[in-house]
């Protein structure tokens, strides 16, 4: 028997109910701005990775291949003895994944079981022969125009020697783009850095590319136009 006259309070007032409503929605409002931009950054600090471990997977294919850098497309591997023409994503892959077909490299389904660091996850529109991540495209038509007789060759099949690269350290190598090479040399191009599939590649507003020497810089495409990196190696 309850001697204190007190009734047994059950339940919740109106106010407490409003207040933890209020709670809830401002938990949800902050989930779907900070969320997101969290999530973005994680991607971002991803490829950023990824980027730098491309380097020395380039590296070692000069040095089995007479020190000469792979071309954007049609470069000869051997595997078990036969003769393959990869594009460079598919060199790095065979260097990474040496006992596997090389026509596994084509599979959706290989690359969403093995997880190659080849695949940028700010790329929202990839496919396995386009995991964007590109080749500097001037490398070749620069290192070719500087010698005595240029070849006449589709420049996208052009090995240049690691020796033409005289400036390390300032030649562009590999950038994320939608297409496995990318051309970057005049305002116009680096407008569309920022425009159509491009832009969700960039993190604000910046693109993070790798160089020739190993090293990564953030800059914008107007910054690696203003500085003329599309000029090296210097003709």
């Amino acid at each position: 028997m309850n001697v204190s006259g007190e009734k047994k309070r059950s339940g919740f007032t109106l106010v407490e109910l409003l207040v933890v409503i209020v709670i809830i929605a401002a938990l949800a409002a902050l989930s779907f701005t900070v969320l997101p931009r969290m999530m973005r950054k994680a991607k971002a600090s991803e490829a950023l990775s990824n980027l730098r471990q491309i380097a020395p997977l380039l590296t070692t294919y000069a040095t089995d291949h007479s020190m000469m850098l792979p071309a954007a497309e049609n470069n000869e591997v051997i595997v078990d003895g036969v003769a393959s023409r990869l594009q460079w994503t598919g060199v790095c892959l065979n260097l990474l994944f040496p006992d596997v077909a090389v026509t596994e490299f084509d599979r959706k389904a290989w690359w969403d079981q093995n997880k190659p660091f080849l695949k940028n996850p700010l790329f929202k529109g990839w496919t396995p022969t386009n995991p964007g991540y590109a080749l500097n495209e001037m490398i070749a038509e620069n290192a070719d125009a500087a010698r005595e007789t240029p070849s006449g060759t589709d420049l996208l099949n052009f090995s240049v020697p690691l020796a033409a690269i005289s400036e390390p350290a300032r030649t562009p190598w590999i950038a994320p783009s939608e297409i496995t090479r990318y051309r970057l040399d005049s305002a116009g191009d680096a407008n569309t850095f920022r425009t159509g599939g491009r832009q969700n590649l960039l993190v604000d507003g910046k693109l993070s590319v790798l160089f020739v020497d190993g090293h990564v810089e953030t800059l914008t495409p107007t910054e690696y136009v203003t500085r003329r990196l599309y000029e090296f190696p210097r003709q």
